[in-house]
């Protein structure tokens, strides 16, 4: 195997129930493992979620939903955002998927596949407080939830929104969100409300109503630095541990003299007698090509930079500073190694992005080995 995802099992499970003891026994937890569990792999990490907690799971799409329950897992799933008018949505209805509604079209078309396979269809309303994606807005919810209930075969299980900004330090906008959602829960009895995502779980307890949706905050990653740094201000503990790691090996060192051009462009020369080592990973495996000439890859515990271009299948780090360094030493891309570390972090600070995005882009066909 030249490259790997390591997932740490127990570190996922300890920050789900970091979670729990925060939000407590009363509230109902959906575990978001969207977009391949954001990297970690979604089949065995929704079971892992399960097994430690979890109530729901979270859902991007159909083809998510439907893979979920051919592994035969009989929890409650949602799906969070689009669906297409298919013939994929009879089946989904026929396993208890649960679906979003945010127009009367939707709504029709649910109705009448229900209706085809005598089966009411759970849906939740989703509501777009201020993230401008989609949703309805507030001021139509009541004429809108009232037309929802005279469909015979749907039963309003939830309604829903989304922070746009629950990860800063300030929460007014939050507050905001909050306030016209919680206006539309006083007037009409929903069994379901849910708003809280990893950030605001963490900074406002008036998101947290009666069930929360936990997503990068399962992995491990702080949804910011603000709120990290509110969280750790906060009553209760909490002490989020990555769960990814990251890996690949060595396939060949060779020496060059001062002089030589490294990688496409001859980005890098060197300018002394280099030991370079070779690895077969590239931004086809989602190793960001920003990273080019200021990446770092542990090797034997040391960091070691990334000279020249990131290629598609190929990158070149100096290892001059590694002793005894050979084809088939252990590289780390992302994790740690002896008493060093690499975050997703670190990466997406150098190549202005979010920590989301860095593991969320790690090719799915990549093997993820659960230990």
């Amino acid at each position: 195997m030249l490259t790997w995802v390591e997932i740490k099992k127990s570190r996922l499970q300890n920050n789900l129930k970091q979670f729990r003891k925060i939000v407590g026994e009363q509230r109902q937890i959906m575990a978001i493992v969207k977009s391949n569990a954001y990297g970690h792999g979604i089949l065995m990490v929704a079971k892992l979620c399960l097994s430690a907690g979890a109530d729901w799971l979270g859902v991007v799409n159909l083809k998510e939903a439907l893979l979920l329950r051919q592994a035969k897992l009989k929890a409650p799933i949602f799906i969070l955002s689009y669906y297409p008018f298919s013939s994929d949505v009879k089946e989904a209805i026929r396993k208890n998927i649960d679906f979003p509604v945010y127009t009367l079209s939707q709504a029709n078309f649910l109705d009448k596949e229900g209706q085809k396979v005598n089966k009411v269809v759970n849906i939740h309303i989703k509501v777009d407080t201020g993230a401008s994606r989609i949703g309805i807005w507030p001021e139509q919810a009541d004429g809108f939830i009232e037309k929802i209930k005279r469909f015979k075969y749907l039963n309003l299980r939830g309604i829903f929104t989304h922070y746009a900004n629950s990860e800063s330090k300030n929460q007014s906008y939050t507050n905001q969100q909050t306030q016209k959602f919680q206006n539309i829960i006083d007037q009409k009895q929903i069994p379901l409300a849910h708003a809280a995502c990893s950030a605001s779980i963490l900074n406002n307890p008036r998101t947290l109503f009666n069930m929360v949706r936990i997503g990068i905050g399962l992995y491990g990653l702080w949804p910011s630095k603000d709120t990290q740094s509110m969280a750790n201000k906060k009553s209760f503990s909490i002490n989020l541990q990555p769960v990814l790691s990251w890996k690949t090996r060595v396939i060949q060192v060779k020496s060059l003299p001062a002089g030589v051009p490294i990688g496409y462009d001859c980005t890098f020369i060197t300018r002394s007698k280099t030991k370079l080592a070779i690895l077969p990973v590239g931004y086809a495996d989602g190793y960001d090509r920003r990273l080019s000439n200021c990446g770092l890859v542990l090797i034997r515990g040391i960091f070691c930079p990334i000279r020249g271009r990131v290629c598609m299948n190929l990158i070149m780090v100096d290892v001059s500073r590694v002793v005894g360094v050979k084809a088939g030493d252990e590289a780390v891309l992302i994790g740690k190694q002896k008493n060093n570390i690499v975050s997703a972090d670190d990466m997406a600070k150098k190549i202005g992005t979010i920590n989301y995005e860095v593991v969320t882009r790690i090719n799915s066909g990549i093997p993820r080995i659960y230990n």
